[in-house]
């Protein structure tokens, strides 16, 4: 058939059809551009909430809006302060050996009635101590190197100073002071020199305080060391790395805790190599990491990964995209599950009980591992198949007891750095690097073992201004 134009009716059809199909392409088309825009614009809110509760930021990166920032008690009734019943504290008095006066005061009349014939009671005084720091001046003693004409040959000789006495301007416990108030208490420069000038009348320049440093950390070189080859000894080591600058170029702080050790090696890079100069190549110990791929070189079987980044990257999934949110929240559940067994065997110490709990945890996480893997969701099975590939290192707390399943040790050792750099911008030199990580690590270690950081410091730059050998960082057992 024919119409007026001349078209056949088959002809219209036919492209009628053709223009039905072009539309259909067109609309299917249009869905997949606005699932992948859909995917994408997911993927964008998910990175917006994250923050340090479900990934590895730090909690001074949240975000105000984060809902951990948010979180806070509701207001009660109850006035500030101790509440009604609270049995309070009073300070606690100083043995009287202690005290350097004591100074007696008697009434002079009856409060009642004005009487001044006041008899002994018999009662013991009332105590009250006051403690004060006396006014602080320094000692400055000047030698003088006389000089003398021998009457034999005309030769001038000068006075030579006694081995006791510093070749600097300043002694060592104020050398002590200067390192301590930079590395331990994080005091800039600039502000050590105004402390000690208003405090003590020294007068130093900032110029001085970069000298002393450079003193103490030659001083500390072989208190370093010792520490590094107390580390490499060490049966268990908690590591972790955080960034750290020198003169504006990236390098990275290493943290080693181990057994009566905790060492900060600062180095350019943050890979394998970078470990083992850390570690040592030989080190037989087991190790408790997060899953940097600088530590794949170690053995699963001797590798525990931090629960607690695992449970923040399950937390990530169940604030991410939909398509992942069911697998992020059963290994949310098994992550949560695991560290509340742990802090119950920290409490009552039954590890029978423990190892009975966790059982079918571990065997629900392959389960939902090795779904995981097989799935059709990019970000599920890469994520499945790296901790399958590791699974050894899941569950080392389950068979080697004294394993915590966390690498809190390391993070809370390596976070006195993050505040170090955020205060000072990092070092300025080699030399600077090598004072951070020298004191850095004599500090922690000293604190872990409850021993006095300032005295060992003293004694440190007495040995560096009298050229002798530095006391032992970790001093040896005494032999019976």
């Amino acid at each position: 058939m024919v119409d007026e134009s001349g078209v056949g009716h088959d002809d219209l059809v036919d492209d009628l059809r053709a223009v039905i199909r072009e539309l259909r392409d067109v609309v299917q088309q249009l869905r997949e551009s606005v699932a992948v825009k859909d995917a994408r614009i997911e993927e964008l809110e998910s990175r917006l909430r994250r923050d340090s509760g479900n990934s590895s930021k730090p909690p001074s990166s949240d975000p105000p809006w984060s809902k951990r920032r948010r979180r806070r008690r509701p207001p009660s009734d109850k006035k500030q302060g101790a509440q009604p019943g609270h049995a309070g504290t009073t300070r606690e008095l100083a043995d009287e050996r202690d005290v350097d006066e004591i100074v007696d005061h008697e009434p002079d009349a009856c409060t009642a009635c004005g009487c001044e014939d006041l008899l002994a009671s018999g009662a013991a005084p009332r105590r009250h101590q006051v403690t004060e720091i006396p006014p602080v001046a320094p000692t400055i003693t000047e030698h003088r190197q006389h000089a003398r004409v021998c009457a034999r040959c005309g030769e001038t000789v000068l006075a030579v100073l006694p081995p006791a006495v510093s070749r600097s301007a300043f002694g060592p416990r104020l050398h002590a002071l200067v390192a301590t108030l930079v590395a331990d208490y994080r005091v800039s420069r600039s502000e050590v020199a105004r402390f000690l000038r208003e405090s003590f009348g020294v007068r130093l320049s900032v110029g001085s305080v970069s000298n002393i440093e450079a003193r103490v950390s030659r001083g500390l070189a072989g208190a370093f060391e010792e520490a590094l080859a107390a580390l490499r000894k060490s049966g268990l080591a908690h590591i972790d790395e955080t960034p750290w600058k020198k003169q504006g170029i990236l390098h990275w702080v290493w943290t080693a805790v181990g057994d009566d050790v905790t060492v900060h090696r600062i180095d350019r890079r943050r890979n394998r190599e970078a470990l083992e100069r850390l570690i040592g190549a030989d080190f037989e110990g087991l190790f408790v990491t997060d899953r940097l791929a600088s530590y794949d070189g170690i053995p699963p079987e001797r590798r525990q990964l931090c629960w607690a980044h695992l449970e923040r990257d399950f937390r990530a999934f169940v604030q991410g995209p939909s398509a992942g949110r069911s697998f992020g929240a059963k290994g949310l559940g098994i992550a949560q599950t695991l560290m509340r067994e742990a802090r119950q065997l920290n409490d009552d110490g039954d590890r029978g009980r423990f190892e009975e709990a966790i059982r079918l945890q571990l065997g629900e996480l392959i389960d939902l591992l090795v779904d995981g893997a097989c799935a059709e969701i990019p970000k599920v099975s890469g994520f499945a198949a790296h901790l399958l590939a590791r699974h050894d290192a899941l569950w080392l707390f389950a068979d080697r007891a004294g394993v915590p399943l966390t690498n809190n040790r390391a993070e809370r050792a390596v976070r006195k750095m993050v505040l170090w750099r955020k205060g000072s911008f990092g070092s300025q030199s080699e030399r600077g690097l090598r004072f951070a990580e020298r004191m850095a690590t004599v500090i922690a270690t000293k604190r872990r073992r409850a021993e006095g950081v300032l005295d060992y410091i003293v004694e440190v730059a007495r040995a560096a201004l009298d050229g002798t050998p530095a006391p032992k960082l970790i001093p040896q057992p005494v032999q019976g």
